[in-house]
């Protein structure tokens, strides 16, 4: 769930009742494509990890905010194997994003995100995904002491949040030439029932915006973090197998508009469950 701005809300909820025509469905990649068995079974072929230093990147009113960059997650074939599984589900067809609005609605908001979007349920892959990166990330494998990500309550009542895994819902985005999500601050999402909540949201890039001999594909589309004048900014570009990891509370963020090209990215979310104290 997305945090939307107070005066937008009333207008969000009176447009709940339009219905939001699909896009044209597109060729899929490949028709009835099913992934391999031995898709992502192994290590990264190439980790990097990079840490976001707000303070140093001039966004100093996010002192303490957590957000790393794991460069190497998976190959462009992998990659191009993914999107295509996903297209799969659909027939190509690429449905247009929609704004949470809370109490279980959304609606259609091209103010506020304007992008094609499949939604593809699989706990097999987003295992796979998390077995890819899980060491890296080993100070988020539990949250105690940590207000900046999971708010005053859990701090106050000292309990401890154990990772669980990756939410099994994988958001497919696909952002042409215009499309953009203006800035926002995305919000914990709990299972139906109440045992796991999300903290961090996880991006994987799923296409270059440079091929290999520099021509520049995609222009624009960056994951924007911003200050909260709107001045400042930090740029994360998007990069094939790229994963962008960041806590859900307090950080302003958007997908910047596309100038040219298409922009690919998976979103999902790093679950997490009470840890059980004896009584």
């Amino acid at each position: 769930m997305y945090s939307i701005p107070r005066g937008l809300r009333k207008d969000l909820q009176r447009a709940h009742a339009l219905r939001n025509p699909p896009s044209q469905p597109t060729e899929p990649m490949t028709p009835n494509y099913t992934l391999p068995d031995s898709f992502l079974e192994g290590p990264a072929p190439a980790l990097e990890r990079s840490d976001i230093n707000f303070v140093k990147e001039n966004l100093p009113e996010y002192e303490g905010v957590w957000a790393v960059v794991l460069d190497g997650v998976m190959t462009e074939e992998e990659c191009n194997q993914l999107v295509a599984a996903a297209e799969a589900t659909t027939d190509g067809t690429w449905e247009r994003a929609l704004v949470n609005i809370g109490g279980g609605m959304q609606a259609m908001y091209e103010d506020t995100r304007k992008c094609g979007r499949i939604i593809w349920d699989n706990r097999e892959v987003m295992a796979k995904l998390w077995a890819r990166i899980e060491a890296s990330v080993p100070e988020i494998h539990e949250l105690r002491n940590w207000a900046d990500v999971t708010g005053n309550g859990p701090f106050k009542r000292n309990e401890t949040w154990k990772v669980t895994r990756l939410n099994e819902r994988g958001r497919y985005l696909k952002y042409t030439g215009g499309e953009y999500f203006k800035a926002h601050c995305d919000g914990t999402y709990e299972t139906p029932d109440r045992t796991e909540r999300s903290y961090f949201t996880l991006h994987l890039y799923l296409n270059d915006a440079v091929d290999k001999d520099g021509e520049k594909l995609l222009e624009g589309g960056a994951t924007t973090f911003h200050s909260w004048d709107m001045v400042r900014r930090i740029d994360v570009v998007p990069k094939c197998g790229r994963v962008l990891l960041f806590q859900h509370r307090n950080l302003l963020h958007s997908g910047d508009d596309v100038v040219s090209g298409t922009k690919l990215t998976l979103r999902t979310d790093v679950m997490y469950a009470l840890e059980e104290t004896a009584a």
